[in-house]
């Protein structure tokens, strides 16, 4: 005599037997597509300022901040307080997903003067010290000040002396 159901269960193991086979699909190997994708980074560039802070993984890392129109209409952050902001550290929803600073806190002095090509920096704090990545993280954030594309070179001046030069890339 039959048990009820056992019919049922068996065309639902020849199913699901027959699922997990790969219908055909055959393994295939890695193809090179090109470089990394690209991505829009929202607010757009006109309406956002970038400051770079470290990853848990040890790697710099952009954040971007948006900001609002100023009295004139304009959507300029003077490079002071774009630096004052690195300095202050990474944002609520930045050190949630992991983001954190090497700089030291600072409520001093930060003036920043920037050209096309160069960009002096001026900050309250010992500089030549500093762990590489925090040097970076300065650097990176004042390549992108005053509308920078990020490859002007950068000369930083703090409470014990100025460094060489930099670029973001070094």
């Amino acid at each position: 005599m039959k048990r009820p159901g056992s019919l049922g269960r068996l065309g639902s193991a020849t199913v699901a037997a027959a699922l997990l086979t790969g219908c055909g699909v055959r393994q295939s190997d890695v193809v090179e597509a090109g470089g990394p994708a690209t991505v829009t980074v929202l607010p757009d560039a006109e309406q956002r300022v970038i400051l770079f802070f470290v990853s848990s993984e040890g790697r710099l890392t952009p954040e971007s901040r948006g900001f609002f129109l100023s009295q004139e209409g304009e959507y300029v952050v003077p490079g002071g307080k774009v630096l004052t902001m690195l300095l202050a550290g990474p944002s609520e929803q930045a050190r949630a997903a992991g983001l954190h600073t090497e700089l030291p806190r600072s409520r001093g002095f930060v003036g920043v003067k920037a050209g096309p090509d160069q960009v002096f920096v001026r900050v309250s704090i010992a500089v030549r010290d500093l762990e590489k990545t925090a040097v970076r993280q300065l650097v990176c954030t004042a390549a992108y000040v005053d509308g920078g594309d990020g490859n002007a070179e950068v000369i930083i001046t703090g409470d014990d002396g100025r460094l060489p030069a930099m670029d973001c890339d070094a």
